[in-house]
């Protein structure tokens, strides 16, 4: 059961997401630079290789150029790519993803998204990682959880391994969740994976979820001590007017973000949580 302040919570993120619920984040449109701990790193997603009548290969070689363009500007530490690598399945494109995310000038990490219909045995081996997987860095701990599986079904994540596992991870760091599948599933706000938020709840040391999965949403809103952060697309026949990724920054204990648009070289929806 999901209580009357929560349900208007869920109802707003993807009914009305620009509406009140973004008072909560401090907003503006000018650059935010990143200082004191230097933790920088960009967050990607949905760009499925292979998609028929589009032209997938060329999205993909255009974010790995603005992203190591992005380095040469102001260093990253990291990039995660978050979900739907390919499109529509097993088709062997998923080798073809890593080959390209590979020359990326930093490392980088991986979410299954729901197109990425491989079985995990196929991922472990081709990652070197599971479906699900900490990520301990000298300043975050990234958590990436599976919200899909072989078949393609949209879930809400495991969430008795993600509680079990922020139990173990480190309080003196920035924890950051990213899962493809919003734990939203609709509009209405009706269809909610009451565990995740449950463990949103219990665990505010979260500072920011990251999803993928709907291409028309780049904006990020507040919950609990949670930013809620969507990053669009950069591939894909639809979505978003532009192509982009987000960048998140840190200045002493003060994160940043916002979404660029690599194509027009634009910075979108900043906010600072």
């Amino acid at each position: 059961m999901v209580n009357s302040s929560r349900r208007v919570f869920l109802q707003g993120t993807l009914g009305s997401i620009a509406v009140g619920l973004l008072a909560s984040c401090t907003h503006n449109d000018s650059p935010i630079s990143a200082t004191g701990s230097g933790l920088r790193f960009a967050v990607a997603s949905d760009g499925h290789l292979g998609e028929p009548s589009t032209p997938s290969d060329q999205f993909y070689t255009d974010l790995l150029t603005a992203l190591t363009n992005e380095h040469k500007s102001s260093p990253l530490q990291f990039i995660v790519i978050n979900g739907d690598l390919i499109h529509e399945g097993n088709n062997g494109l998923l080798p073809k993803a890593k080959a390209y995310l590979d020359t990326l000038p930093v490392p980088y990490y991986v979410t299954r998204g729901n197109h990425d219909r491989v079985s995990v045995d196929t991922w472990q081996q081709l990652w070197g990682y599971g479906t699900n997987h900490v990520v301990e860095r000298d300043n975050a701990t990234l958590i990436l959880l599976d919200t899909s599986n072989e078949a393609g079904d949209t879930l809400c994540g495991d969430d008795v391994w993600l509680r079990q596992a922020l139990k173990t991870v480190r309080s003196t760091v920035p924890v950051f969740l990213f899962m493809h599948i919003p734990f939203i599933h609709n509009i209405q706000g009706t269809d909610i994976c009451g565990n995740i938020v449950s463990v949103l709840d219990d665990f505010p040391t979260i500072r920011a979820v990251f999803h993928g999965h709907d291409h028309t949403k780049d904006q990020g809103i507040f919950y609990q001590k949670s930013a809620l952060l969507f990053d669009a697309h950069f591939g894909s026949s639809w979505g978003t007017t532009y192509r982009g990724y987000r960048i998140v920054e840190q200045a002493g204990q003060t994160l940043s973000t916002y979404q660029y648009d690599f194509i027009n070289q634009i910075k979108i929806n900043s906010l600072i949580f």
